[in-house]
């Protein structure tokens, strides 16, 4: 057997080249939306993608903006959390949470008989009020 190093940006290159050569149509998205769905593809392997992915008017470039101005990222799941570049952030003097695992968020859902994702939502809101927040949150929806 032959051990061939590869390096890790050549891997990632030629993925991104063979995800773009098997997605078909992307007349409905903009340019900055094709690069988030190509690199939602890249992550999951999923091509259902390309169409069920979503976005508000602007979103891209509104996300760009916010990040450009050192936001907090906020999600509901330790995945989304470990799969943000954590270098990425820093550049930007952004920074990420996740509180669905702390005990006042799992204590406050069961006590106000609401979700862990209602109540972080309640806690980024009031720790970061003088920020911009992007909210991360993953949903299964049935269209």
């Amino acid at each position: 057997m032959e051990i061939e190093n590869i390096n890790p940006s050549d891997i990632e290159r030629t993925s991104m080249n063979i995800i773009e050569s098997e997605l078909g149509d992307t007349s409905h998205l903009s340019e900055g939306e094709k690069i988030v769905v190509k690199r939602v593809i890249h992550t999951t392997a999923d091509f259902e993608y390309l169409n069920n992915l979503k976005f508000s008017e602007n979103a891209v470039d509104i996300a760009k903006n916010i990040l450009k101005q050192g936001a907090v990222i906020v999600t509901d799941t330790q995945m989304a959390f470990s799969g943000i570049s954590k270098p990425a952030l820093r550049a930007l003097n952004c920074e990420i949470h996740c509180f669905m695992s702390d005990g006042d968020v799992a204590e406050a859902a069961k006590k106000n008989g609401t979700t862990r994702a209602v109540v972080s939502i309640d806690k980024s809101a009031e720790m970061f009020s003088d920020k911009n927040i992007i909210f991360v949150f993953c949903i299964k929806a049935n269209y």
